[in-house]
């Protein structure tokens, strides 16, 4: 009897801290977890890289204001004007269309007309890289004077009639106008269109003007300056 009750009290003993652990467990809080840092050890400065000396910081065309009596050249300058073993390669462009052909700084008159807009792009280069292309500005082939061509007079004889022709070009193959600045009014005509000159001459003529009498003529192409020129008459009398 005495040993059936000592195995129920130890029974009761053990059933009474089995449940007090299992509480004890579960009103235990979470642990939070622990934050991991990631240390980022500090990077060496990485080194700039050294500019290429194949820059090109201006390209200059001469002459600015062109006509087609001029060939146009490029100059092309380097950032660094130090910079050795350089070379240059240009294109050209008139009225935006390339020039295939050209690589070189010169721009022949061939190419181009009165009003054209021309352009070039250089380039510089070495043995082992090239740089980048750099435009000129935009400049316009302007108009070109006329020339005006006078020739001698010989003697003029009085009375008598002066004819002489004036003879005058144009590089721009423009229209030319003639006319005659001095004397006026005199019964002196000239041609507008041709330039020949014509002119009924009297004893009083003579009287008036003098023995020697400066003609001035001029042309122009109706877009620049008139182009002047001045032939002299020497006369003799037949009169007895």
């Amino acid at each position: 009897m005495k040993k059936a009750l000592v195995l129920l009290f130890l029974a009761i003993m053990t059933f009474s801290f089995c449940s007090k652990s299992g509480k004890s467990k579960e009103s235990s809080p979470a642990q939070p977890p622990i934050a991991m840092h990631e240390v980022n050890e500090p990077r060496a400065a990485q080194a700039a890289p050294e500019p290429s000396p194949l820059v090109i910081a201006s390209v200059v065309l001469s002459p600015e204001t062109p006509t087609v009596l001029d060939d146009i050249s490029a100059a092309a300058e380097l950032a660094d004007p130090k910079a050795e073993g350089t070379e240059f390669r240009y294109q050209w462009f008139v009225n935006g269309q390339q020039i295939e052909e050209l690589d070189s700084e010169r721009l022949a008159s061939t190419y181009f007309r009165k009003g054209a807009w021309i352009y070039c792009r250089a380039q510089a280069f070495s043995a082992t890289e090239a740089g980048e292309w750099l435009n000129s500005d935009t400049i316009r082939v302007l108009n070109s004077l006329p020339t005006l061509r006078l020739g001698p007079v010989g003697a003029v004889s009085v009375p008598g009639e002066l004819r002489y022709q004036a003879a005058a070009s144009d590089p721009d193959n423009d229209e030319l106008t003639f006319e005659i600045l001095s004397p006026q009014d005199s019964g002196l005509a000239m041609d507008a269109k041709t330039g020949r000159l014509s002119w009924k001459l009297y004893d009083e003529t003579i009287n008036r003007l003098g023995r020697n009498i400066e003609i001035r003529i001029a042309v122009s192409d109706g877009e620049g300056e008139k182009v002047m020129g001045t032939i002299t008459l020497q006369f003799t009398s037949t009169t007895k």
